[in-house]
């Protein structure tokens, strides 16, 4: 796996299912159901699910009546998902950081769950926001969603014991020259096995600059997946929402 960055072999790992697995698809649904309320997005709504996974969220949204694009680095996370593709609802592998296939044709883009922040370069970050920026129709929204990272350091659990599926998985999180460190080991099949996932701690200000940066004027930010009031000190979410500027 020489050379290849972290996220792209890590999240195309079985073992990455079965650890997250245990995540609360209710408490998802019910956030992605609020979060369409608030935005008041039409019917019949083109939307793109941005670093999609296996599809959970963009299932979602096409059942809630939109018409869903969505991609994933992973070619094995997409090949998951197309078992669930119909006439609104299409998967397909991208990169972040690439122009996307379709330019000014989303009237909403989404980047659910902490599906940001794991380049080295952040240059790497300002070339996905001109992605989203480019995909949106004039007047479009971006919802990204990502950790406060004032309340995680503040909240943070150094180690931790994780049971699934019979494997046991050892954690540990730390934070370092501005990256959340969390490391993970277990064995399986009387093999070890190591990853280690790198987020970076981007800050409020940085996203808003980001998007300033690719036409995107904020016009929501929300704390938590009630959609509460943000709070810098106490929110455990960043739940932006920007607008594409017209031109």
């Amino acid at each position: 796996m020489e050379g290849k960055e972290w996220f792209s072999t890590w999240f195309d790992s079985p073992y990455y299912h079965i650890l997250y697995a245990q995540r609360d698809e209710t408490e998802a649904a019910s956030f992605i159901g609020s979060l369409q309320r608030n935005l008041h997005l039409e019917p019949g709504a083109r939307v793109l699910d941005a670093a999609c996974g296996k599809g959970r969220h963009a299932i979602t949204l096409e059942q809630l009546g939109f018409a869903v694009d969505a991609f994933d680095l992973s070619p094995s996370n997409i090949e998951a998902a197309q078992a669930f593709e119909n006439k609104n609802l299409l998967f397909f592998v991208h990169d972040l950081r690439e122009p996307l296939p379709l330019q000014n044709h989303y009237d909403a883009i989404f980047n659910f769950f902490t599906s940001f922040g794991y380049f080295d370069d952040q240059q790497d970050n300002q070339k996905a926001f001109n992605t989203f920026a480019g995909g949106l129709k004039e007047n479009g929204l971006l919802v990204l969603d990502f950790f406060n990272p004032i309340h995680v350091l503040a909240n943070l659990v150094p180690t931790e014991t994780v049971e699934r599926e019979g494997i046991t998985f050892q954690i540990k999180r730390w934070s370092e020259a501005g990256y959340l460190y969390k490391s993970i080991d277990f064995n399986d099949k009387g093999k070890s096995y190591s990853f280690v996932e790198k987020v970076e701690l981007v800050a409020k200000n940085d996203f808003v600059s980001y998007a300033a940066q690719a036409g995107l004027t904020l016009v929501d930010l929300k704390g938590d997946y009630s959609l509460a009031t943000f709070d810098e000190a106490t929110s455990p979410r960043m739940i932006f929402t920007w607008a594409k500027n017209a031109n």
